[in-house]
């Protein structure tokens, strides 16, 4: 062969591997579905669809397999032109994007999977980012272009909840790969991960004002003999009771693949002769509690192989059983509540019992390797968000993404970040964690730094080199330091000079803001600064004015909260009474009620 003939050849072999969808304004692609294409696949195709058009100005259009083939075709979902796909591999929520002859494949194990494949496709190839559930980018290209590709993907979690309210968007959730339980995703969206209930339910189980009057000896018994805050776990009749109420809540609600039985958000368990001997047995309380929901679990797994119990190994029932495991059924979630988040959890752990919050770390680590050696399935409750203070800062970036792949590392199945969730409650940079965690949910190995620079790109316009580095300078304040979910606005890491530093980022990202939405997001992050500021006014005349001010910015952006379950005029109250809240009382309350 003459080189010149060699040197066609390969360009002929390089030009093949180059998957033209769109050029010079044309397209010779079209976008099939299988005959038997579900809702989920419809919709995955017409986002493609869509969104090829809002990048490069280009309609594809879509139709059924059952058509004759008209020409080169984007196959989306496994069945579709029955293309053999070999996509074991991926599991329920992956994909593959894989090219073929002349075709491109994006397809999953179900439908959900196919979905998520088709947004993994327009983020890889047209630079699409659902930022927030308001704000999206996609690149401008006049020309859309592959090279021949296999790739596979599947999520590193199971179940991935960003809890944030404003997370719990359909849109947002779907697009970045979330399928949390509270975020409402129809089937058409692919559905999710849906639990009935994923908090603390012994009394939804067991009601009291049913059976605490006819049957007092269904609930705890505390060595002072009064009537405690939990079930009697052993008690038969208990037993009776959570197996008929379980068959009910699943009975229906039959869309729900997890069901909590799970301990209440109390101390106070039972300490009965029967509920006693089994704890002792296991040298933990835990062994009455996995004791009671392997008895459920059992008792539904064969009507119902599909659907999980989930518990809580939580306060009391941190440390494992020594002799009853977990059957398969039930997932068992652990929280590093009592970890600060400035650290490394397994790093931190290794300090002496004289360094602050090295024992709390210490204890996780080991709770987490011996759940995860006895249970099948590990979930996580994870904190970011300052409880006492919405406001107030809390932006540990290196360290929230080394503790996900350390739970990735353990085998742990689900993942739940938990940030403000009340109604009309918003935190500090709120919208950047939630992105952050659905990224690195997905794939914890993911450059959080590079997710972090994105987002602040596509958010803050002009202003974005500003709220960098104010962010690096929060992320590197709280780093390395003891830092947790319930520190007053006093706490030393934040030095004055750092807070009237970043005020002015603030001040010089507003200024440079290119539109009026911009700016108001800006503006919105910039309470931060402006709270810190008003609580460290030590004169309680200019302090209360400061507050006053601040409270009608909160009311102009629409927050009705600032604090975990105080309204907020009490909120600016306490401000006024005290510079660092100190004198607030009963501010330990985390739950709200759902309405």
């Amino acid at each position: 062969m003459k080189l010149s003939e060699m040197n066609l050849s390969i360009w002929e072999a390089l030009k093949m591997s180059q998957y033209e969808i769109i050029k010079d304004g044309r397209c010779e692609y079209f976008i099939v579905t299988s005959e038997f294409a579900d809702v989920t696949e419809h919709f995955a195709a017409s986002e493609l669809q869509k969104y090829i058009y809002q990048s490069t100005n280009v309609f594809i259009p879509y139709f059924s397999d059952r058509c004759p083939r008209r020409g080169k075709e984007i196959l989306v979902g496994k069945a579709a032109r029955d293309n053999n796909a070999d996509i074991d591999d991926v599991g329920d929520e992956g994909y593959v994007i894989r090219t073929l002859a002349s075709d491109i494949l994006i397809a999953g194990n179900t439908p959900r999977g196919t979905m998520y494949g088709v947004y993994a496709f327009l983020e890889r190839f047209l630079g699409f980012r659902a930022f927030t559930k308001d704000v999206e980018k996609i690149d401008a290209l006049a020309e859309l272009t592959i090279g021949s590709c296999d790739i596979r993907e599947k999520p590193a979690f199971e179940y991935r909840e960003a809890y944030f309210r404003f997370a719990w968007d359909t849109g947002f959730s779907v697009k970045n790969k979330l399928n949390a339980n509270l975020a409402p995703i129809p089937l058409e969206r692919g559905g999710k991960f849906k639990f009935f209930n994923c908090h603390h339910s012994f009394f939804d189980l067991v009601p009291p004002k049913y059976y605490k009057e006819t049957h007092p000896e269904y609930f705890s018994v505390r060595e002072d003999d009064k009537v405690g805050t939990q079930l009697c776990l052993s008690n038969p009749g208990v037993v009776s009771v959570a197996k008929a109420q379980l068959r009910r809540w699943i009975r229906e609600n039959p869309t729900c693949k997890v069901f909590s039985i799970a301990q209440n958000d109390e101390v106070g368990y039972c300490q009965c002769p029967n509920c006693r001997k089994i704890d002792e047995e296991n040298g933990s309380p835990s062994g009455s509690i996995i004791t009671f929901v392997n008895k459920l679990a059992e008792d539904i797994e064969k009507d119902y192989p599909d659907i999980l119990l989930h518990t809580f190994a939580y306060a009391y029932s941190e440390k494992t059983p020594s002799k009853v495991k977990p059957r398969k059924n039930v997932i068992v979630r652990i929280a590093n509540i009592d970890c600060h988040v400035g650290a490394f959890f397994d790093e931190w752990a290794k300090k002496g019992d004289n360094v602050y919050g090295a024992r709390n770390c210490r204890l996780f680590m080991e709770n987490l390797s011996a759940w995860t050696a006895v249970c099948e399935r590990v979930y996580i409750w994870g904190y970011a968000v300052n409880f006492r203070n919405y406001l107030q800062p809390l932006l540990p970036i290196k360290e929230f993404a080394h503790n996900l792949r350390l739970y990735a590392k353990y085998g742990v199945k689900g993942v739940l970040m938990q940030g403000n969730f009340s109604y009309g409650g918003d935190a500090s940079m709120g919208d950047l964690k939630a992105y952050l965690f659905s990224k690195l949910l997905w794939n914890p190995d993911a450059d959080e730094n590079k997710i972090v620079g994105e987002f602040i790109d596509g958010v803050y316009g002009k202003g974005a080199p500003y709220i960098k580095e104010y962010v690096r300078l929060m992320s590197e304040a709280v780093s390395d330091r003891v830092a947790t979910i319930f520190d007053n606005a006093d706490a030393e890491y934040y030095s004055d000079e750092l807070i009237a530093y970043c005020d002015k980022l603030f001040e010089q990202a507003e200024a440079v803001a290119e539109t009026e939405e911009i700016r108001r997001r800006i503006n919105r992050e910039h309470l931060a600064m402006e709270f810190m500021k008003t609580v460290r006014i030590e004169d309680d005349e200019r302090r209360a004015e400061a507050a006053e001010n601040l409270k009608k910015k909160v009311i102009d952006h629409k927050l009705t909260e600032i604090n975990e379950r105080i309204n907020l005029p009490l909120s600016f109250e306490y401000i006024k009474k005290s510079r660092y809240e100190k004198e607030r009382k009963n501010w330990y309350n985390m739950y709200y009620i759902v309405r």
